[in-house]
């Protein structure tokens, strides 16, 4: 039985303004994390920081205390890819495999920069608007996802809802991706505006539930144009666009079982302007790179990608520089990097399997009755619309997981998978029950899944300062 101190701790915060706390909490572990940053080794394992930000990790002699501080943690927060993403935001991407970094979050950088610091600012503040981008982000993520919870949970004067969103949200703050959701990265802002298309999306489930077809339509064509602003930021973010093809499924069977051929029509229609919203995000950085190296008349030769059926410059670089492709991660070298991501491989596909097992206990919106009831009783805290909308956010965190564990660089889901809900639905859900996780023959405390989460973001943010891996 899991200790019920998790719950002591979450309910002091959360009753009376959980607003307000998750506020309160946010800035607590963001000293937390970046005191840990500042006291990391200097100037670290790599000197690129100092080769890009010269101002910014130089001597800081006579400059005020606070001053010093600020200056050496934008150093220790701009590393290993934040570094692209200062430069790329600042000057604009020049080599191939700069495309693979969000092309959506570097021009938001380069909007900012510009408009705070003017058209000849230096790169330390664009590498500055990232972190306040980040942190900012990540801020407002938190703040959906608690809203996000609210939405789908049984509407009642219990306390278990609110409870149960309260500590999704706090779960997000202290999300292993740790400092990477403070540094000049695209995780916190892909994290909020995949949010808020889920949210969106939600929305949408419960209008169409209530027949109120204006307002699901509207809300399904911003939930697709939230996700394809998501993927311009990550391009896992296309994986969000999953649920429209759920969706679109759900039309067909609806329509060989109840016929209702001008309403299945609409809804489908609908549902792939949306999904073409969402694709637009991923496509349209790709034509731009196409644009720039293969219609160039000054190379001598095109790049090898741009002869490809799909001229794609984000999977050539992936494949081409980082190695990225099926099973290419599998070699006994990077088995520790396999161990270390195991717990959040776990966690997201258990967690899909959770919502999964549930899935004869959601009936048909349009024909709920004394099922639905049962089924909100049976899952504790969400309510049918809720589950049906938590039912299709696990295939693109499931389909996330499989990607990660067979093609990806493994270590990466640590932090990408900050930005997905149901894993932290299902954590809260479990520490409001004070319920274990059963993996196998073994329950594994939740108490100890917190405290896992709590150290590594620990030690991540003194070794990502310092330079060092996992990155």
């Amino acid at each position: 039985m899991t200790s019920k101190w998790l719950n002591h701790v979450f309910s002091a915060w959360q009753l009376e303004r959980p607003r307000a706390s998750l506020i309160v909490l946010f800035i607590t572990w963001k000293f937390v994390l970046l005191s840990v940053a500042c006291t990391s080794p200097y100037p670290g394992y790599d000197t690129s920081t100092r080769l890009l930000l010269p101002n910014e990790t130089s001597d800081t002699k006579g400059q005020h205390i606070f001053g010093s501080l600020f200056t050496a943690l934008v150093g220790k927060l701009t590393r290993w890819d934040a570094i692209y993403f200062a430069q790329i935001s600042h000057r604009g991407a020049l080599f191939e495999q700069e495309w693979a970094f969000g092309w959506g979050f570097a021009n938001l950088l380069n909007v900012l920069d510009r408009s705070l610091f003017g058209p000849h600012g230096e790169v330390g503040s664009t590498a500055i608007v990232g972190i306040l981008v980040s942190n900012i982000s990540h801020l407002l993520a938190v703040l959906v996802l608690y809203e996000m919870s609210i939405l789908i949970a049984i509407p009642s004067p219990s306390t278990t809802s609110s409870r149960v969103a309260f500590v999704s949200a706090s779960l997000h703050i202290i999300s292993p991706a740790g400092l990477f959701l403070s540094a000049p990265y695209a995780e916190s802002s892909f994290s909020f505006t995949n949010f808020a298309g889920f949210y969106i999306y939600a929305y949408s489930l419960r209008a169409h539930n209530h027949d109120r077809v204006g307002l699901r339509d509207a809300s399904l064509v911003l939930s697709g144009l939230i996700f394809g602003v998501a993927t311009t930021f990550r391009s896992n973010g296309l994986l969000s666009g999953s649920i429209f093809c759920f969706d679109l499924f759900e039309c067909a069977l609806d329509l060989f079982t109840f016929g209702e051929l001008a309403k299945n029509l609409r809804r489908s229609i609908f549902l792939v302007i949306a999904g073409c919203f969402t694709g637009i995000g991923y496509l349209f950085p790709q034509y731009l790179a196409y644009r720039e190296f293969c219609t160039a008349t000054d190379f001598q030769q095109l790049p090898l990608w741009c002869s490809r059926w799909f001229p794609s410059i984000y999977t050539w670089v992936q494949r081409h520089y980082w190695n990225v492709g099926l099973f290419r991660y599998w070699t006994i070298s990077n088995a520790p990097l396999f161990l270390l991501a195991a717990p959040m491989l776990l966690i997201m596909i258990l967690s899909a399997v959770w919502i999964g097992s549930r899935v004869d206990q959601v009936p048909l919106m349009k024909h709920q009755g004394a099922n639905a009831s049962r089924a909100s009783i049976q899952d504790g805290w969400i309510s049918p619309v809720g589950l049906a909308s938590a039912r299709r956010l696990a295939m693109p965190q499931l389909v996330l997981a499989i990607l990660a564990l067979t093609s990806y660089h493994v270590q990466i889901v640590t932090r990408i998978s900050s930005g997905y809900p149901l894993w932290y639905w299902w954590l809260a859900s479990k520490i409001d029950d004070q319920r274990s996780l059963r993996l196998v023959k073994w329950d594994i405390s939740v108490e100890w899944v917190v405290k896992w989460m709590v150290l590594y973001s620990l030690i991540q943010a003194g070794l990502f300062a310092a330079f060092l891996p996992p990155a």
